[in-house]
């Protein structure tokens, strides 16, 4: 037991390092921090802005108001701009692979998984949650969601399961570099399948693709199902709470496959040059 506690003492003291060494990167380029904090909130904004529109035009997307809408749209930021701080690194998974940078994670005295997860903190990240909580507080004003300590708590345990959802999806699809031996970056595909299906009510789309949404590729869990619950917007089938937990455990059940995925890949890697 001591020697676990003091194992984990290191993994945090080595966290606090990555952490540190990505601060630093990102002041040596003033200008590219201005940049992202101009392009990326402009990039939500003008997305909430759209949907402000076709609301004022037809009175509501599906059933969902503006302030419901912009509760699920705020949220679904939020949790984009946490995976991307914590696992942007899936979609560069390839490039590791073929360029043989993945034999530093082999030959380092700690674990694998947590190298390739904390070996790159995407600060800029943080300028995705600007433009989230936002819209998120104005969703809450709007619809009257109370901030209890219970509706808190609930909020935190959603992103949680969400962000676990986001990144265990760009761990697989990254972790198939090791079999295709390709560099393609899924970032950008990906990105825009869960702008279309976690910014907007997952019931506007066919029945079919909900069922797919649900429970083979389960996005559906990152903001629909549980805001759903939450609001009362739908009828889901369960109650607001079991609905975030549900949304958690989806999420923790995702990154352990991702976790099978990445480590039965790993025994594929065949090292610089392959």
């Amino acid at each position: 037991m001591k020697n676990l506690f003091k194992e984990l003492l290191h993994y945090i003291d080595v966290t606090l390092v990555y952490i540190k060494m990505a601060f630093l990167s990102i002041i040596e380029y003033p200008s590219a921090i201005i940049g992202w904090l101009l392009s990326n909130p402009i990039q939500f904004i003008v997305g909430f802005a759209t949907i402000k529109f076709v609301v004022a035009e037809f009175g509501s997307i599906n059933g969902w108001s503006y302030g419901q809408l912009a509760f699920l749209y705020g949220l679904a930021v939020i949790s984009h701009a946490l995976s991307m701080i914590f696992f942007i690194q899936g979609w560069f998974l390839g490039f590791y692979v073929i360029e043989g940078e993945f034999d530093r994670f082999l030959t380092r005295p700690l674990g694998v998984v947590y190298q390739f997860l904390f070996n790159q903190i995407n600060i800029f990240g943080i300028t995705d949650l600007i433009p989230g909580i936002i819209v998120f507080v104005y969703g809450c004003v709007k619809v009257g969601f109370s901030p209890s300590p219970a509706n808190i708590g609930l909020i935190i345990v959603m992103l949680i399961g969400a962000t676990l959802i986001r990144g265990g999806i760009y761990v697989i699809l990254g972790s198939s570099a090791f079999w295709t031996r390709s560099a393609n970056d899924f970032g950008q595909y990906t990105q825009e399948i869960f702008d279309k299906t976690t910014m907007y009510p997952l019931s506007m789309y066919p029945e079919s693709l909900q069922f797919i949404l649900t429970y083979i590729i389960p996005i559906g869990w990152v903001s629909f199902y549980p805001v759903s619950g939450l609001l009362g917007v739908e009828e889901i089938g369960i109650g607001s709470a079991m609905s975030v937990w549900i949304t958690l455990l989806v999420g923790i059940v995702v990154m352990c496959v991702a976790g099978f995925v990445f480590s039965r890949g790993i025994k594929r890697y065949e090292s610089a040059g392959s």
